[in-house]
């Protein structure tokens, strides 16, 4: 790879931001090192090193690579008899610990590309335990490291106490108060000494040590612990002495399983590498990209990687129906960003990186790329020369072929605008016979006919705000941009009359394509604007009309219950008539009993049965349409008048004219004349369901978006989304949510558990975005 293209391209910032997220001074190193690959099966198995750590890392980090430093000069050390010291060996040992927690980390059942370079780890558990039995956490020598090393120690402590002992009964006693420049116990040379006085000094009887660089203060080692401190130091030899045997022995061990250490440390610092790649996925909430060695690159809102929330997204195509794309427009810096964006993406995903794009973003793996970037054009911003740039493009013209992507800023420009036009046609002609694929921006006129006249080449702009005067930065493809020079200069207040004369002096034909563009442009903003208008109206449609149908079925429900209701009411009210008749009439039969001319009872009877029959009129006033003469089979769902519920016919008429209906958990014999035919729930629901399958199925994805979107915002949105999914059939959906922080991954997991629609869900797979998205299989 071009190493002047990765300069011009700032990869080395990008190599710097990944060494920072790495955990060991090998995975830094790593990620300083790193470089894009050609070989398209090398780059699909990082990409899967890449998603795999970042699926373990959802359960916890790899702490245990922390801090881990080089070997190496331990080692050759080591190997060379010397003696490692107690914070070298311990750093060995920490890499022993590595390795074993690693393999359990990463286990190859559940990560096969990390398990496949865990295999290299070589374990070695008796090092490990003899290490980690002599050395402490904070990287010394354990006093049990050894029984003589113990005993020794034991020894000093003993005879230290003594001393300060004796020296504390020493500086406190009265007689000696005035002897002393201060009552404290310090030490000189390894020995304990006390600070007398200088005119007292031959008062104190000891050996004198050190005296204070005023010299009103001399240290004296009193002679009554010259003894103690003479046997310290002997134990202090003797304690060196079996100290060195320790560290020798251990190091032996170490040197003894070199080998085997140094293997471990390169893929230790391999894997470290590959979680930091991880760990800038998620920082840069970034996807896997498609690889293919076609040379078709379709980044989707993809973003600049080093300018972070600033970016703003850009969609390129290349490689399909075009080869070569020309973007024009004005002198804003947004074309040089899309030519980064487009060539800092491609060596990400060269590198085996995830890509701050929206899913689905295909990338091309190129054996080369070069890139030629004005440097005044550049981000950082500083100056260049015409002929500088004309000698990168011949030597970038002398090497590129059919494998190569080529990023050329401000071709032509420069020198005389008719020289520079025709140059950057030939040049253009020549990437284009060589079938390499390229993206040039440029200023010149010339370079939007050559797009619009040939094959495989294709215009492009950076659109630009003309009130604000500033580039929006959106990337239009298939359209060339136009120069806003005279609009600028009016809204910053050049004289219209001058304004005008300079477009006067503007060419004819130069004029006519401005305006055609213009016209092109604003007739493509109607359209996008209208397409947009009539998306929103068409969901509010489809939400109005769900809400009707919710109406409908809330109404007929209601319908149902105001006639029960009255049904009710009526049967009341007649048999609250038919008991007082009755009453009356045997009232009155009592009281004709008592006459001498008997009543003729058939009127009497006659009057009665008018009034039984009064309860059966009216309450067919109150039967629905059709209610009267159907005929009830078994299986029938059925609504039981008497007792205004709803239930299932199990038995027909019997001779007495009754029916046995399953009313809940009820079995009820009823007379058939209370019984008539409902709608069952199920034929209410599907009857609702066919009116809005066929509209439904049409249009309904089998996945949503909530990305950006607020939690209780996206619950709403997953919410009207499954009624949709329920009602057109669809067994399973994705819901796409991205990963972030896990906080709105988190809230649709909790929403989903209880949800009415949902029998499951779990994480996507790989290639259906990982667990920045939710699959969810509905009852």
């Amino acid at each position: 790879m071009d190493k002047n293209s990765l300069m011009k391209l700032e990869f080395d910032k990008m190599q710097s931001q990944l060494a920072e997220l790495a955990y060991s001074e090998g995975g830094r190193i790593k990620a300083q090192g790193m470089a894009p690959s050609g070989n398209e099966a090398e780059i699909r198995h990082w990409l899967d090193e890449t998603g795999e750590a970042m699926e373990a890392l959802r359960f916890g980090d790899t702490g245990f690579l922390s801090g881990l430093q080089r070997l190496d000069p331990y080692l050759a050390k080591a190997r060379a008899d010397g003696i490692l010291y107690p914070a070298e060996l311990y750093d060995v040992q920490r890499t022993l610990t590595a390795g074993r927690l690693a393999v359990q980390y990463a286990a190859k059942e559940k990560y096969p590309s990390l398990g496949q370079l865990l295999e290299g780890l070589q374990e070695s558990p008796a090092l490990e335990k003899q290490l980690r039995a002599a050395l402490s956490e904070e990287g010394e020598l354990r006093d049990d490291a050894s029984p003589a090393l113990k005993s020794v120690r034991n020894q000093i402590n003993t005879s230290r106490n003594r001393i300060r002992e004796y020296l504390q009964d020493f500086i406190r006693s009265g007689n000696n108060q005035k002897l002393l420049q201060d009552a404290i116990v310090t030490e000189r040379d390894g020995r304990y000494v006390v600070p007398v006085r200088q005119e007292y000094r031959y008062e104190v009887k000891g050996i004198i040590h050190d005296e204070s660089a005023s010299g009103a203060t001399v240290f004296i080692e009193p002679l009554a612990v010259v003894e103690h401190n003479n046997r310290i130091r002997s134990l202090q030899m003797e304690e060196k002495r079996e100290t060195e045997r320790i560290l020798r022995e251990l190091t032996r061990a170490v040197a003894a399983f070199a080998g085997e250490l140094s293997a471990n440390m390169k893929v230790l610092d391999q894997l470290d590498f590959i979680f930091a790649r991880a760990r800038m996925a998620y920082k840069q909430n970034a996807f896997r990209p498609r690889v293919n060695s076609q040379g078709i690159i379709e980044i989707r809102r993809g973003r600049h990687p080093l300018l972070g929330e600033k970016a703003v997204p850009v969609n390129i195509e290349l490689g399909k129906a075009f080869d070569i794309l020309v973007i024009t427009g004005p002198n804003t810096g947004g074309k040089t960003v899309a030519l980064k964006t487009l060539g800092l993406l491609t060596l990400m995903t060269m590198c085996g990186m995830f890509i701050p794009a929206r899913e689905n973003s295909s990338v091309a793996v190129f054996k080369s790329i070069y890139v030629d970037i004005g440097d005044e054009q550049s981000i950082e911003q500083s100056l260049s020369t015409f002929s500088s740039h004309m000698k990168n493009i011949i030597r970038i013209l002398e090497q590129v072929d059919g494998h190569s992507l080529v990023l050329l800023d401000e071709l032509g420009a420069g020198t005389d605008p008719v020289e520079g036009a025709a140059l950057a046609r030939v040049i253009l002609e020549e990437l284009r016979s060589k079938k390499a694929r390229a993206v040039v921006t440029t200023h010149q006129s010339e370079l939007k006919k050559y797009a619009y006249q040939n094959e495989r080449v294709e215009n492009a702009c950076v659109e630009f705000d003309p009130v604000n005067l500033r580039p929006t930065y959106e990337l239009t493809i298939g359209m060339p941009g136009q120069s806003n020079a005279f609009q600028i200069a009016g809204r910053l207040g050049l004289k219209n009359s001058l304004v005008q004369r300079a477009q006067e002096l503007v060419p004819r034909s130069e004029m006519e394509l401005g305006n055609m563009i213009r016209q092109l442009k604003e007739s493509r903003r109607y359209y996008e604007d209208s397409l947009r208008e009539s998306e929103a109206l068409r969901a509010e449609l489809l939400r109005q009309k769900e809400v009707l149908e919710a109406e409908k079925v809330g109404y007929q429900r209601e319908q149902e219950e105001i006639m029960a209701k009255a049904r009710q009411e009526v049967q009341d009210y007649l048999r609250l008539v038919k008991d007082e008749a009755a009453e009356a009439i045997r009232d009155l039969k009592e009281l004709l009993k008592e006459r001498d001319k008997p009543p003729k009872w058939h009127e009497v009877e006659k009057k009665r049965q008018r009034l039984k029959q009064l309860e059966q009129d009216v309450r067919l006033e109150f039967e629905p349409e059709g209610g009267g003469d159907e005929e009830i089979r078994v299986g029938d769902y059925v609504h039981v008048k008497n007792i205004n519920q709803k239930g299932h016919v199990l038995e027909g008429p019997n001779s007495q004219g009754e029916m046995l209906v399953q009313v809940g958990i009820l079995k009820l014999n009823v007379k058939q004349a209370q019984v008539s035919k409902a709608q069952s729930p199920e034929e209410i629901k599907i009857k609702w369901r066919n009116q809005t399958y066929l509209e439904k199925a049409q249009h309904i994805s089998k996945e949503i978006d909530v990305r950006g979107l607020l939690a209780e915002d996206a619950l709403l949105t997953v919410d009207r989304y499954l009624e949709d999914a329920n009602l057109a059939g669809l067994d399973s959906v994705r819901v796409i949510h991205g990963k972030g922080t896990g906080a709105l991954r988190k809230a649709l997991r909790n929403y989903l558990k209880g949800h009415r629609y949902v029998k499951t869900f779990r994480d996507g797979l790989m290639e259906e975005g990982g667990h920045g998205v939710t699959v969810v299989e509905l009852n």
